[in-house]
């Protein structure tokens, strides 16, 4: 079975994420010059944003791509000799480390958590648009990959379904404290 080394698999992944989560916003913010009416001057959103606004942005940027490294690093934990070259969008292994112990699509949020930093730090509609439409695109590929998961994992995923939200970990009734080993009622570390 042929399979990717997990160095290249790091290395592309990382070429593919700045190219569609960095270029992209940055070559949608500077959209509305080059459409701008002729004679009309045409400073980029994030010329006219504020500084607070600009830092706000690069914050939740920098949130949402730690977010999708970690999905990445629990991935890479998962596969010691390599990724399996296959024609099938379906992991050979059922994650649920790391952030996937807290949400079922960890890297799918970040990216929009860094959509969104970027929406605030260009404040260009074409951005905001972006954000709009990965996120509408992403609700259905969820709903789609689940189906093969399930098709491919059968009651294993369907106990992790049961168990683990789809985006947002539950933070009331002592959910999140539950999965990341504390108990449910106390706060901070063994206090």
């Amino acid at each position: 079975m042929r399979r990717i080394p997990r160095a290249a698999g790091l290395l592309v992944w990382a070429v593919g994420a700045v190219a569609v989560h960095a270029v992209v916003p940055f070559e949608l913010s500077r959209l509305a010059d080059r459409v701008g009416r002729p004679g009309r001057a045409t400073a980029t959103a994030a010329v006219r944003r504020g500084p607070a606004m600009r830092s706000r942005g690069l914050l939740t940027v920098a949130a949402g791509a730690a977010l999708m490294a970690w999905a990445f690093a629990a991935h890479y934990q998962a596969t010691p000799r390599g990724w399996v070259v296959e024609s099938r969008l379906t992991p050979e292994y059922l994650l649920r480390r790391g952030p996937y112990r807290l949400g079922r699509n960890p890297m799918y949020l970040g990216e929009a958590v860094v959509w969104l930093g970027w929406a605030l730090f260009y404040g260009s509609l074409a951005v905001w648009a972006g954000l709009a439409i990965m996120c509408a695109a992403f609700a259905g590929i969820v709903r789609w990959e689940e189906r093969r998961l399930i098709d491919r994992f059968g009651e294993d995923y369907r106990t992790y379904l049961a168990e683990v939200p789809r985006w947002l970990p539950h933070l009331h009734g002592g959910g999140l404290m539950r999965r990341v080993g504390g108990e449910p009622g106390k706060s901070g570390s063994g206090s």
